[in-house]
C-alpha cells in the first residue's frame, strides 16, 4: 500500500488548502454538518472569476449521490468543480500544470 492510500482525508485537504495558499488562489473550507447543504464540497472559492467547488476523498473514497450532483451541477452551471485525492487532481483541474514543476 502507498503512502498516498494512508492519507486521511483531512491531511489530503490540509495540503491541498496550503498549495492553493500558495498560488494564491481564494477559498476557504466548507464545514457541513447537519444543517447544511447535502453535497456541498469541501473547499469553495473563486479561480479565473469563476466558482469552484473541490469535493475531498481519499484514495479509495466514494461520492455519495449528493456530492455527485452538487459538482454536476457546479460544473453545468460554468463553476468548475472535482474531486481531488490529491494536489495533482488539483493542478490537473485548474490547469496550474505550466505554473508548477511536476516531477
Amino acid at each position: 500500500m502507498s503512502n498516498k492510500s494512508r492519507l486521511k482525508e483531512s491531511e489530503i485537504t490540509a495540503s491541498i488548502r496550503a498549495f492553493l495558499k500558495t498560488m494564491k488562489i481564494f477559498h476557504w473550507k466548507n464545514f457541513g454538518g447537519p444543517m447544511g447543504t447535502p453535497g456541498v464540497p469541501d473547499i469553495l472559492g473563486i479561480y479565473g472569476g469563476r466558482f469552484m467547488g473541490i469535493e475531498v476523498k481519499t484514495f479509495n473514497g466514494k461520492l455519495s449521490d449528493e456530492q455527485r450532483a452538487f459538482i454536476d451541477r457546479i460544473n453545468a452551471e460554468g463553476g468548475i468543480g472535482f474531486v481531488a485525492r490529491s494536489i495533482d487532481d488539483v493542478i490537473e483541474h485548474l490547469g496550474l500544470q505550466d505554473k508548477v514543476l511536476i516531477q
